[in-house]
């Protein structure tokens, strides 16, 4: 039994992977993605870790001598504001304008730079729900998303706790601590939690952009039909094609049909090969073909040749062998020089009596 129509055996084409990147549908992960910006924003952290302590310290001291006040205006909460942002400002900048930079870079090259607007056109049949409930009841995407979620709430937590628990014996004791002891102790924690979650994001990311890579080269997979269908396309239809060799084919006769009236001589089979064949000193060293054809082909310059007066003579082996080896517009080949001069000899022979 032949291979189903429907099925998707054949490995897709370059038109197939033009079009799905035209509809915006590329191999990226999220979770890939969400993890270099994590790691870029750690390193913010590890960078600017100092800096950011020592202006938490200060806003967490300043606050508390503020609140220690007999009576607090909102005229002294904006300075404590200002103080904020000039402390804590630089240290959070360091850290959020690397993040997106990188993130936004990460994003356009895990696309491979594509960027469309087909997947954000409004388009009705995303609005059908019969459509939607069917792709969330019957597709494994739905599926594979829910378990991937849960996959990476338990890795992403079990790292954060693994950086989190080596600290707790601290929260106890911290309310004792100065704002800059506290400010240390919190960028401390941080980097541990970092230093743990990174990796397990990246295993996440990973695994994402392995499993998102697979899932869109098995979408884009063809069936025979498809292909044959897009190369029908792109090289046009086979009876266009045709029907343009055969118009081609007409046009090439008739030419050789006009040219057989310049001819010297037709050799002929005498009625399956017909070559017509012009020799002139002065433009070629050697005889030309003008003209060669089969059966009715054939026959048509024979009737050409008798109309337009050209010799016609009979050498089944010349026929042959020229038909053969030579193209309209080639000169015949040098071992047949000697068998075409005794031709010409003959026929120029004939000539003289008649003039």
């Amino acid at each position: 039994m032949a291979e189903g129509a429907g099925e998707k055996t054949q490995q897709a084409t370059e038109q197939q992977v033009k079009k799905f990147r035209k509809e915006g549908r590329t191999a990226t992960s999220k979770e890939l993605i969400a993890a270099i910006s994590l790691a870029t924003g750690a390193v913010g952290i590890v960078m600017t870790g100092p800096l950011l302590a020592r202006g938490l310290a200060g806003l967490v001291g300043s606050s508390f001598s503020h609140a220690a006040a007999p009576s607090l205006s909102s005229a002294d909460v904006l300075p404590i504001v200002l103080g904020a942002l000039v402390v804590v400002g630089p240290a959070v900048l360091g850290v959020l304008v690397p993040a997106a930079v990188v993130t936004t870079a990460a994003a356009l090259l895990a696309s491979g730079g594509n960027f469309t607007t087909d997947a954000i056109e409004p388009k009705l049949e995303r609005l059908d729900p019969f459509a939607g409930a069917g792709n969330v009841l019957f597709s494994i995407r739905p599926w594979t998303g829910m378990l991937k979620g849960i996959a990476a709430t338990i890795l992403v937590g079990w790292a954060a706790w693994s950086g989190v628990s080596p600290f707790l014996d601290w929260i106890p004791a911290a309310p004792s601590w100065s704002p800059a002891t506290q400010a240390h102790a919190l960028v401390e924690i941080a980097s541990a939690v970092l230093a743990r979650t990174v990796p397990a994001a990246f295993v996440l990311g990973a695994a994402d952009y392995g499993w998102q890579w697979y899932h869109l080269n098995q979408e884009m997979m063809m069936t025979h039909q498809e292909v044959r269908d897009e190369n029908k396309e792109s090289d046009g239809d086979p009876q266009v094609k045709a029907q343009r060799r055969r118009r081609a084919r007409q046009i090439a006769m008739n030419h050789q049909l006009r040219d057989v009236a310049t001819a010297d001589v037709i050799v002929t089979n005498p009625t399956h090969y017909a070559v017509a064949l012009r020799y002139r000193k002065e433009e070629n060293a050697a005889p030309v073909v003008v003209a060669r054809g089969v059966d009715h082909f054939a026959l048509q310059i024979r009737a050409a040749a008798t109309r337009a007066d050209v010799a016609i003579v009979e050498n089944r082996p010349l026929a042959r062998a020229l038909h053969a080896r030579t193209r309209p517009g080639q000169a015949i080949p040098a071992d047949l020089f000697g068998p075409v001069a005794r031709v010409l000899a003959a026929v120029y022979r004939r000539r003289k009596p008649k003039r």
